[in-house]
């Protein structure tokens, strides 16, 4: 795109992002079920107002309530037992607007009988917007700036009011009626009731928020009105239908699966038939994976129209019945008909030249009765419930039981014969992964509870840690040398007494997790037992290998030859998460999962290299990558963006190999509602823009990057706390956000970033970004991609710009974005708009025929969101509407073209749009689809 109009878009959306001060727009706030008062301004969440409760001891209290309408107030009584004391407490609330910039909020909470408590208060949330701002608390006659987020120290005993100024000047002030004492963590808590509350005594707080404008105030979530533009959104009336018509990409996909053998693993790519290959899927969980017959062939035909040509089967033995294949009694055997149908489903994948990933359960083994003469020691993992133990996360690599018995799972399997293929499974070159757990590590946070379960672990794994460590240090006395006396017997706190620790007693055990060996507590509040903690992640380490490398070769002597995953889990950062990244690498393919906006409805768009594409810190110089788990987790609306982004940037500017968007099922056609699941890929606004995504992939339309940004590792210096750059880990679980010092996230928008093992210690080179800032975009090293972060989030959007495929992905409403002889235009706030070249052999130049897809948001029918967009107040029901896509699109090609209507299945229709001077306009309210076709020629 030329500079101008780079920067023509640059100033747009920042204008866009942060409105002009003279323009004065109203709040918005509303009150919602459980006694939350949430105001909003500009798209964005301004404060939140909640009631939380804490029980004696911390213990956690819901107070549920509903909140009614009563002449123009917010009225309601949200009550419940608390938690550790059991005593009835209850908080009556008010919540109105007198005056137009005026909140008023009263609480009276009534205890039944006196309790013990530690908490009872209204949380003050200010928004994002007021990080790392200061917030100036008055207080008996004082004014004190404190630094939003709060610490734990708290904000006074007597607080009059907080007074907000926001970035734009903005002031609001929060009164307290009367004075009170306000905690924090965070937020603000302005205490109700602390230690002890007497029975039958109310407790009264009068609150009143002054904004610095005008109000809209809605008493319930039911009257908060719709969103502009609602009814111009169109049904989703997809059939499902697996016939090609223009979409479809049936003849792209070469079958059966590995007609000319297996794939294979050469250095950083995976290889097929002498080609790089790249692999795009989805998941399936559970008994769905062995579906009946009819299920399956429609899944065959519908995965392969859109170009999935690659399926995790995953947790199809997570145990028997609805959790999948494993027989009534065992884990390492299968029920026949629940085996015959996976045969069957595995027989059609390939059939329609789509390969399987098989990862057999969700990390922890589900052991049945008959399991237990291969583990004798199973019941003390507890109970038998529903005839099953589910054994500890991170307990294999503990135990060569454990172990035994997964490698047995495993084999069985790969030797068993497909009926449907005449293949056993370690035959089929259709079966192109093999992964041994999912999401385990033993340097998980997860890694002490095996130990403290089984009294046998406790004594095989003290046995051996004190054998290691004799070997190293010869000696008790050479032991406690290193060590130092204070990191003996120090993990009581733990959950691990002992009666002295000593090597001849074979009780040292190898305790730590991920916040022990963070670098700043193995500095720090662990500085006294750092040895300790660095000798214990090691031989865990050396544990994991041992556990991955008996699996490989037990199945290797079982005849499978295809790629092998070890696992797809974190550990922390620094030493522990490096340490569990060599792990991986030494089996082969590097697996990872990550999953983004479970509640915010944020865009990754914003900041480039965020979110889910933030998991390529993780690839590793000379090894293939693969990301087994990965959505928009709902009700997250900007789900789109997901295969836009990693479609562009991670399967091509960083080389990624393969891909398999987490669901649990599917029934072989789209969704009939959003929701259904929190992780779903065939709901429209996902699965819809597979046509145009799936061929970018497959053609390998964005090329990958040469330029290199490397983070190097030296394994055996992670065990002396040596590192030569400082990264970090944010996770919530699922979620997760990676980042480094030396080689910034930002860094994945422009170069291939890897990881490199080293065999000494080497300096990891600074990677600055700044010469690739052009324009007000990050510019690819390629020259093909363009991303306009945002100040304000959601926002930002990218551009391709290949031979094959030309796209605008984002929130650029108005701007004109000219792409290589392709002018996109969007006229609407949000939308993924692709120009594709419809064959595989063709680009945008030559090809006869052009797919264009324009897919933005989908909701149910009747669904409503709060107006900061990031809480869903109704989840409505069926029909999907889909959000229109406006645009105007132009080519350069010389002659004649005609533009063909699409309809949701991708069929022709007899409607034709009028195209002058090479331009048409694309309008999804009028046309009621997200697919067009342009013809040449005619």
């Amino acid at each position: 795109m030329p500079r101008k109009l780079w920067s023509r878009l640059a100033v747009a959306l920042v204008l866009a992002a942060w409105p002009l001060q003279a323009e004065e727009r109203p709040f918005s706030a509303y009150s919602a079920d459980g006694g939350q008062v949430v105001v909003s301004h500009e798209g964005q969440e301004y404060a939140r107002l909640s009631v939380i409760a804490w029980g004696p001891k911390w213990a956690w209290t819901g107070l549920p309530g509903q909140m009614r309408s009563q002449q123009g107030a917010a009225v309601g009584t949200i009550a419940g037992k608390l938690s550790g004391s059991g005593v009835p407490v209850r908080v009556a609330l008010r919540a109105a607007a007198p005056e137009p910039k005026r909140l008023e909020l009263s609480y009276e909470l009534q205890a039944e009988a006196d309790t013990a408590l530690t908490f009872i208060c209204v949380e003050l949330a200010p928004g994002k917007l007021f990080e790392g701002r200061d917030v100036v608390v008055e207080a008996e006659g004082k004014q004190t700036p404190v630094r939003y987020p709060f610490s734990k120290s708290g904000l006074g005993s007597r607080v009059e009011a907080i007074r907000l100024v926001d970035p734009q000047g903005g002031a609001t002030v929060v009164r307290f009626d009367p004075p009170c004492e306000v905690a924090s963590d965070g937020a603000a808590r302005i205490v109700l009731a602390k230690e002890k509350l007497a029975g039958g005594k109310p407790v009264r707080l009068g609150l009143t928020v002054e904004l610095p404008s005008a109000l809209n105030w809605y008493p319930t979530m039911a009257e908060v009105p719709d969103e502009p533009g609602l009814d111009t959104w169109y049904p989703w009336q997809a059939t499902g239908d697996s016939a090609a018509g223009a979409i479809g990409l049936q003849d792209w996909l070469e079958a059966p699966a590995g007609r000319h053998g297996r794939i294979t693993r050469q250095g950083d790519q995976l290889v097929y038939n002498g080609q790089p290959i790249k692999l795009w899927g989805i998941n399936l969980c559970y008994s769905t994976c062995a579906p009946e017959k009819p299920l399956a062939d429609k899944r065959a035909a519908f995965y392969r129209k859109y170009g999935i040509n690659a399926v995790r089967l995953h947790k199809y033995a997570d145990g028997p019945g609805w959790a999948g294949i494993q027989s009534k009694d065992s884990f390492v055997e299968f029920d026949p008909e629940g085996l015959d149908r996976m045969d069957y489903q595995i027989a059609k994948f390939k059939e329609a030249g789509i390969y399987v990933k098989l990862s057999a359960h969700f990390g922890s083994q589900k052991l049945g009765p008959a399991d237990k003469k291969l583990v004798p020691y199973l019941e003390e993992f507890g109970p038998f419930k529903g005839n099953r133990i589910e054994t500890p996360h991170s307990g294999i690599q503990y135990s060569p039981e454990l172990q035994n018995v997964q490698i047995l799972h495993a084999t069985n399997l790969l030797q068993h014969k497909n009926p449907y293929t005449g293949l056993t499974y370690a035959e089929d070159p259709a079966i192109a992964f093999l992964e041994i757990l999912n999401e385990q590590s033993i340097l998980f946070y997860t890694s002490m509870a095996p130990l403290k379960a089984s009294p046998t672990l406790r004594k095989q794994v003290g046995a051996r840690f004190c054998e290691w460590l004799r070997k190293k240090y010869g000696s008790q006395e050479g032991l406690v040398a290193v060590w130092g006396k204070a990191a003996f017997d120090s993990f009581a706190g733990e959950g691990f007494k002992t009666d002295g620790e000593h090597l001849d007693k074979g009780n040292i055990l190898p305790i730590g997790n991920p916040w022990f060996w963070d670098p700043a507590q193995i500095e720090g509040s662990q500085a006294f037992r750092k040895r300790r903690l660095l000798d214990s992640l090691q031989f865990l380490y050396e544990l994991q290998c041992e556990c991955y490398q008996r699996f490989v070769r037990a199945v290797r002597e079982a005849g499978y030859q295809g790629e092998i995953v070890s696992s797809n889990w974190q550990a922390g950062r620094a030493f522990s998460h490096f340490a569990n990244l060599h792990s991986d690498y030494l089996v082969g393919t590097i697996d990872r999962h990550n999953y983004f906006g479970a509640r915010a409805n944020d865009s990754m768009l914003a900041r480039a290299g965020s979110g889910l594409l933030s998991t390529g810190m993780q690839q590793v110089a000379d090894r293939p990558f693969m990301l087994s788990e990965w959505i928009h987790v709902f009700p997250n609306e900007w789900g789109v963006e997901g295969p836009a982004i990693l479609g562009a940037y991670g399967m091509g500017l960083q080389g990624w190999d393969v891909s398999f968007m987490f669901q649990n099922r599917d029934t072989g056609a789209f969704s009939d509602r959003i929701g259904r699941d929190q992780w779903d890929v065939t709901a429209p606004q996902v699965l819809g823009v597979f046509p145009a995504v799936a061929r970018q992939i497959l053609r390998g339309d964005v090329k990958e990057a040469d330029l290199v940004a490397a983070r190097n590792v030296h394994p055996a210096s992670l065990f002396e706390g040596k590192l030569g750059f400082d990264d970090k880990v944010v996770q919530g679980y699922d979620s997760k956000e990676l980042d480094s010092s030396k080689v910034p996230a930002r860094a994945l928008a422009v170069a291939r970033s890897v990881v490199a093992f080293t065999s000494d210690y080497q300096e990891t080179p600074v990677f600055d970004v700044r010469p690739h800032e052009k324009d007000g975009a990050l510019v690819s090293a390629t020259g093909q991609l363009r991303w306009m972060e945002s100040a304000r989030n959601p926002g930002g959007c990218f551009t391709m710009d290949t031979p094959g495929t030309k796209a605008l992905v984002g929130f650029a409403q108005g701007q004109k974005c000219e792409l290589g002889g392709v002018a996109i235009e969007p006229q609407c706030r949000f939308a993924a708009i692709y120009v594709t070249a419809r064959a595989k052999d063709k680009t945008i130049a030559n090809a006869p025929e052009l797919l264009v897809v324009a897919i933005a948001r989908a909701r149910n029918t009747g669904m409503k969101f709060s107006p900061a967009g990031d809480r869903m107040l109704a989840k409505g029901e069926a029909p999907i509407l889909m959000e229109p896509v406006k645009a105007r699109i132009a080519f350069g090609r010389a002659g004649a073209a005609k533009v063909t209507v699409l309809d949701q299945d991708g069929k022709p229709t007899d409607r034709v749009l009028p195209v002058e001077n090479g331009a048409f306009a694309i309008d999804g309210a009028r046309d009621k689809t997200p697919y067009y076709l342009i013809t040449f020629g005619q």
